[in-house]
């Protein structure tokens, strides 16, 4: 059903190229002058811009019909998709994790500084990490944007520095320089990591984390992936996790609650100082 709906997907652009093939110059200098995750916005930003002027070979009641099955088809899958993983969390909440999670776990990867970087460098501190890609057109955007606000409102309501991280899942692409100069679009103190192929995976694998590369062509592709934010605590254990409908308010509260029982359990802790 996914490589239907891609060729689906692909049959649509193609149809739209054909009615106005003026606009994908255009589309393709817009998307050329931003960052790699805004380019697809600004293709089809640009795109609807021009095509509202101009008439094309393909009506526009056949070609809004094709794209209405077309958004269809890909809605259902998509659905079916995120319907999986809201059987972990109800409606993309966080669930209460009772007795020793089987999730997380030892990884080795490579910082957006070049250095090698594992899960022993984040103990002593929380940390929330998420697995995307750089070239994510919206949802890991929205999401990092997400995380980088409960993040300072966590700090707020508690005085703790969480520490955010991106892992990547697109090891392809995202190289050491990409990944650094996508992390900082978000946070000052997020962490960016990538690695070969073979470290992403182990990494995905250890946080239950699904990822699949879209066989669009080589260089020219997508990753689905799931869209799970996870909490990690001072001690390197899973503690509990965020889906994608839950709010930055909603995370910040959460993971304070968290923190705090933290402190009263263990009133000598203190923050690892960077």
């Amino acid at each position: 059903m996914r490589r239907a709906a891609q060729r689906l997907a692909q049959q649509l652009l193609r149809a739209a190229a054909a009615a106005d093939g003026a606009a994908a110059p255009a589309a393709a200098q817009a998307a050329r002058s931003t960052q790699p995750w805004r380019q697809a916005a600004a293709a089809r930003r640009t795109f609807a811009a021009h095509a509202s002027q101009t008439r094309g070979p393909v009506s526009y009641m056949s070609l809004g019909m094709t794209v209405g099955t077309g958004a269809g088809l890909l809605w259902w899958y998509n659905h079916e998709k995120d319907q999986k993983m809201e059987d972990i969390g109800r409606d993309g909440k966080s669930s209460v994790v009772v007795g020793q999670a089987v999730i997380g776990g030892p990884f080795d990867l490579i910082d957006h500084t070049g250095k090698r970087f594992t899960d022993k460098d984040l103990l002593g501190q929380f940390a929330l990490l998420y697995f995307g890609f750089t070239w994510c057109p919206d949802v890991c955007p929205e999401e990092l944007e997400k995380i980088a606000a409960a993040t300072d409102l966590t700090e707020k309501l508690t005085g703790v520095q969480v520490v955010p991280v991106f892992l990547s899942v697109d090891p392809q692409r995202d190289g050491v320089e990409q990944v650094r100069d996508y992390v900082k679009e978000f946070h000052p103190r997020m962490i960016g990591l990538t690695g070969s192929y073979e470290q992403v995976g182990a990494a995905a694998k250890a946080y239950r984390v699904y990822f699949s590369k879209t066989q669009d062509s080589e260089d020219d592709y997508l990753v689905d992936h799931s869209i799970i934010t996870y909490l990690v605590n001072p001690d390197g254990k899973f503690v509990t996790f965020y889906g994608k409908n839950f709010t930055k308010e909603e995370m910040a509260r959460n993971i304070s609650d968290h923190i705090k029982r933290w402190q009263q359990a263990h009133p000598d802790w203190q923050q690892k100082q960077k």
